[in-house]
């Protein structure tokens, strides 16, 4: 998912490995959700999107997970740590923030309980980027979607990764990509684009990682 050169001068190359993670960076949908299980590079990924933006000033990205499961060990703000450096990225730990040169921020926000979705009643945000999108309930990710807006000259969309159960809300939602008999991806529409219905019609594509069982993908 990243290439380095060695050696005086090297420049630092960071690009994402061809096949789902390069699919899932150039998608145009509104909403893409990458499934897969656990080494599939899902979470690299969604770290890669917000850098596309970062030499605009006025971008800024969320990241929503619990605030322990971003902190913990291999969790996001860790592997944040071994990508954003290298472009330059400066760290601001107490508030869970990565503030770029140009003026761009990335920030990683908790969403642990319902009620706190009100706090960002207002908000303006041009990339909102879900980890584990079965961790958080429909209505604060629904709400949340309706928060993804902008004036900063990108057009707002939303990413997401997911490894999920038949139980869970996510699995409705991706039900026309899935095969229901074996819980696995149907192959000939996994990156298809379609229009759906979350708080608008949008665009929403899902690929598929490293494949296992039961919606474990």
């Amino acid at each position: 998912m990243t290439g380095a050169e060695q050696g005086q001068g090297a420049q630092t190359i960071i690009r994402p490995q061809p096949g789902p993670q390069t699919a899932f960076l150039v998608s145009p949908a509104d909403i893409a959700i990458y499934g897969g299980s656990a080494g599939g590079g899902k979470t690299w990924a969604l770290l890669m999107e917000p850098l596309r933006h970062i030499a605009n000033p006025q971008f800024g990205a969320v990241f929503r997970r619990s605030t322990v499961q971003v902190r913990n060990e291999g969790g996001l703000w860790d592997e944040s740590e071994k990508l954003y450096p290298a472009i330059g990225a400066s760290p601001k730990e107490h508030v869970l923030q990565w503030s770029f040169p140009p003026g761009a921020s990335v920030s990683f926000a908790h969403l642990e309980h319902d009620k706190t979705v009100l706090n960002w009643q207002g908000s303006q945000i041009p990339l909102i980027c879900f980890d584990e999108l079965t961790h958080f309930s429909a209505s604060s990710s629904r709400y949340m979607v309706s928060r993804n807006r902008s004036m900063s000259g990108v057009g707002p969309y939303t990413r997401a990764t997911c490894n999920p159960d038949a139980d869970s809300w996510v699995a409705e939602l991706i039900s026309w990509w899935i095969d229901q008999d074996t819980g696995l991806p149907i192959p000939e529409r996994a990156g298809v684009l379609r229009t759906t219905d979350v708080a608008e019609p949008i665009r929403v594509l899902i690929l598929r990682g490293r494949p296992s069982r039961m919606l474990d993908w």
